[in-house]
């Protein structure tokens, strides 16, 4: 048991080095990593599986399907999925832009009008992308969408 604790700590399969922690829920953590070998940041959702009964074993499979089969742009994307005996993790793009809600938040008088179009508009685009796979998320909420930053563009991700 010694071994799957140092490798939540730090390493998961010799490719990620695990950092500080960005959420908690019920059934996982998600945290910050490094890519060993390209240095690429990443987010991972690390899940102990002992925590999971048989319905939410089957959402969570569900839930990795649906990430596999959705590739758009305004979508967080599900790079690879690592399985050991006791912890599953997701490899997932980082949002590192924080999440909407905290945007709408910082801005005391709302968002100007310009711009929450071009993010609704990228909302949008991502919800309807979805529908089209038959895909629905069920927890549509402004701390679901995660923004990207690239050359100072910023782009909404579902997740």
């Amino acid at each position: 048991m010694a071994g799957a604790k140092s490798c939540y700590e730090g390493k998961i399969a010799g490719l990620y080095d695990l950092e500080r922690t960005l959420g908690k829920g019920h059934f996982a953590v998600v945290k910050l990593a490094r890519h060993v070998f390209t240095g690429e940041k990443v987010a991972v959702k690390v899940i102990d599986k002992s925590k999971l009964d048989m319905n939410a074993a089957g959402q969570l499979l569900q839930e990795v399907r649906c990430m596999k089969l959705v590739q758009h742009p305004n979508v967080v994307r599900l790079y690879e999925v690592i399985d050991t005996h006791s912890k599953l993790y997701l490899i997932l793009e980082l949002g590192d832009g924080g999440d909407m809600f905290d945007h709408i938040m910082r801005h005391e008088g709302g968002l100007a009008e310009g711009r929450a179009k071009h993010y609704f508009a990228q909302i949008v685009h991502a919800i309807s992308y979805c529908h089209k796979l038959h895909v629905v998320h069920r927890d549509l909420k402004p701390e679901n969408f995660l923004k990207t930053i690239a050359d100072n563009f910023q782009n909404q991700k579902l997740l």
